[in-house]
């Protein structure tokens, strides 16, 4: 079934200012955490509405390393109970959303006088198993390694050990997760901010709501109060008078040309600087690098952005493994910076451990109705909510939570007869089942066929875009380009080659005026300049967009 029509944003404001009745539950944060939240919250009956102060996705579930995967160097840390519960939830996922979430191989090679050797990865990789309750695990030889991976350093090179693990599009499963909530009843608000939380007799809180786009403050009451807001969470608690238990890591990533870097499945390392476990994957077409693991100390408020240290640390791993590359910050076409909330005992300093160290295991607080849940990975989500329904049950009587986290999706249908017409192949019309799920079918239907093309050298097709400022919340051109498709991640120079057909295409759609367009292309321009190209050429570019806005 698909969806009912999309609700515009002035239409959920007016909404939600003329309500007088209090909401059963206020999901404050709409990344990842946030959205499964209010999907099994919506789907139990309850009256739910999401709140994000920036775009949904915008900060850590959209920066993220894309891997759906059980870690593991988990298991290797003694932490077997967070590995089974992502390896199981990871099977979960791939059954659930194929397409959307993609099993992929990964090599871990065995070198002369190196930890792990192959007889104790082994042993990682059969509780692997056990835990997925499958074997999909072998061991290649020296040539058998070579052939897999051409160009790998071959010195002292042994064998490597091939397992399976999974890649998404992280932002695009939070659209996912966040359009069946609406499906099931949710109202879902981009760039509002909650400011504050009070207490109200009998157990409400109200809270005060900045529009972001207009500076507006008004007040909405809750029964509920759910804190899913990452590392930001402590923001919220300090007003009930807790102390900061969030240390913010950063992870960042290069983005390379495929061809410069050809892999055709993930080869994790570790980096011969600190024998941190590092990456090299292939991703919607190009070749991605990360990630980093290092202590953030910006202002959470700003997006992050990699440094110059953190460059030179994946390209030096990177071209240690592939010395023939000889890859250099002239082949990065983009970099992206996630931080990740780690959550510390309470009365210990959390950075006491080294960052590759610390726990990612999740938390959920519960402090009179206000309930944070925070830290965690991005497979285990399910979980997380399901946990956050289970102790919001005592607040919201009368409603059963029993079944709403037995599953993410409804189990998928075949669509690729409903294909038919459109010329895209079986695989094209798995990965959009999987990004639009119920929706696929009307998406399928809306499509021009100057839609069917993709975006220069991407498996983006033009009617994404189309249907992302029609159905999926745009605000700003950054959301379109940065978290509704990928296509800053992927272009050189975050597609500005494209500006001009974008315009044609999209401007209409968006409803802006030319003078709209432009401002939005050159806030487009400054925040992928400075959060997602090189440290090296943000000073002068950011100059630059300066010296244009001025003369034009």
């Amino acid at each position: 079934m698909a969806s009912k029509r999309q609700l515009s944003r002035q239409e959920k404001l007016a909404l939600i200012k003329e309500r007088s009745k209090p909401w059963d539950m206020v999901v404050v944060g709409g990344g990842i955490t946030g959205a499964g939240v209010a999907l099994m919250a919506s789907r139990a009956g309850h009256d739910v509405m999401l709140l994000e102060k920036q775009d949904y996705a915008w900060g850590t579930s959209s920066r993220s390393s894309k891997m759906v995967h059980g870690g593991l160097r988990y298991l290797s840390q003694g932490e077997f109970r967070l590995a089974r519960e992502s390896v199981r939830e990871r099977e979960r996922l791939m059954k659930e959303a194929p397409g959307l979430i993609e099993p992929m191989s990964y090599l871990f090679p065995f070198r002369k006088n190196q930890f792990p050797n192959r007889r104790a990865f082994s042993v990682l990789l059969n509780i692997y198993g056990c835990f997925a309750r499958k074997r999909d695990h072998k061991y290649l030889d020296r040539d058998q390694t070579i052939a897999a991976l051409p160009g790998l350093n071959e010195p002292g090179l042994l064998g490597s050990a091939q397992y399976t693990d999974a890649l998404t599009d992280d932002s695009r499963l939070v659209l996912r997760v966040l359009a069946d909530a609406r499906r099931s009843g949710a109202i879902t608000l981009n760039y509002a901010a909650v400011k504050m939380v009070h207490i109200q007799g009998e157990g409400l809180k109200c809270l005060e709501i900045l529009d972001q786009e207009t500076s507006e403050v008004f007040t909405i009451s809750a029964k509920t109060v759910i804190n899913a807001t990452g590392v930001w969470a402590d923001g919220l608690r300090e007003q009930m008078g807790h102390s900061k238990r969030i240390r913010p890591l950063r992870g960042s990533h290069i983005v390379v040309p495929s061809w410069r870097m050809p892999v055709h499945q993930c080869l994790t390392y570790l980096h011969p600087q600190d024998e941190r476990g590092v990456f090299i994957y292939p991703w919607l077409g190009r070749t991605v690098i990360g990630t980093t693991d290092l202590d953030h100390s910006v202002n959470p408020d700003l997006e992050a952005a990699i440094s110059a240290e953190e460059v030179s640390y994946l390209l030096d791993g990177a071209n240690h493994n592939f010395p023939g590359a000889k890859l250099s910050e002239e082949d990065v076409i983009s970099t992206w910076s996630g931080v990740r909330p780690i959550v510390g005992k309470k009365g210990v300093n959390p950075k006491e451990l080294h960052p590759s160290k610390a726990k990612r295991d999740h938390v959920v607080w519960d402090d009179a109705g206000t309930i944070t849940v925070t830290g965690g990975k991005l497979t285990t989500f399910r979980v997380m909510a399901e946990q956050v329904m289970e102790t919001c049950a005592p607040y919201l009587e009368g409603k059963n939570t029993a079944q709403a986290g037995d599953y993410v999706f409804e189990p998928p249908q075949n669509f690729a007869v409903s294909g038919a017409g459109t010329n895209l192949p079986d695989t094209e019309l798995k990965r959009l089942q999987g990004c639009y799920g119920a929706d696929l079918l009307t998406f399928i239907s809306a499509m021009s066929p100057i839609g069917l093309s993709a975006v220069g050298g991407t498996n983006c097709l033009w009617a994404e875009l189309e249907w992302a400022v029609m159905h999926e919340e745009v605000v700003h051109l950054d959301d379109l380009l940065l978290r509704r498709t990928r296509i800053g991640l992927v272009l050189e120079k975050g597609g500005a080659a494209f500006a001009d057909e974008l315009e044609a295409r999209l401007r209409d759609k968006l409803g802006w005026s030319m003078d709209k367009w432009r401002d939005e292309w050159w806030r487009y321009r400054q925040i992928w300049r400075d959060h997602y190209s090189l440290p090296s050429t943000r000073a002068p570019q950011v100059q630059e967009i300066v010296h244009e806005v001025t003369a034009g």
